[in-house]
């Protein structure tokens, strides 16, 4: 095993292992990073996914309400021509 001292004098191994251990807690640092952005990812892809599934199904419940208006409007003139149709006949009589 070597013996450090020979190879830095004792101020300069402290400040060369001071900087491997600063080293390894920016990559810690990192790594966390690097996770947590990944989680948020995630769930902003969920919420927009949830967002997307909702507005879907907003705009079905929108088209059918327009459909069922449309029926109604529909069926209110027929019942509105057959009620003149009625009058005609009974002011025909």
């Amino acid at each position: 095993m070597l013996n450090n001292n020979l190879l830095f004098p004792g101020p300069t191994w402290k400040i060369i292992n001071d900087l491997i251990h600063l080293a390894g807690n920016i990559c810690c640092l990192i790594l966390a990073y690097i996770i947590i952005r990944n989680i948020v990812r995630a769930i902003k892809g969920l919420i927009a996914r949830r967002s997307s599934g909702e507005a879907e199904e907003l705009e079905r419940q929108r088209e059918a309400e327009r459909r069922e208006i449309d029926m109604v409007r529909k069926s209110n003139e027929i019942l509105l021509h057959l009620i003149q149709d009625e009058h005609r006949e009974e002011g025909d009589r």
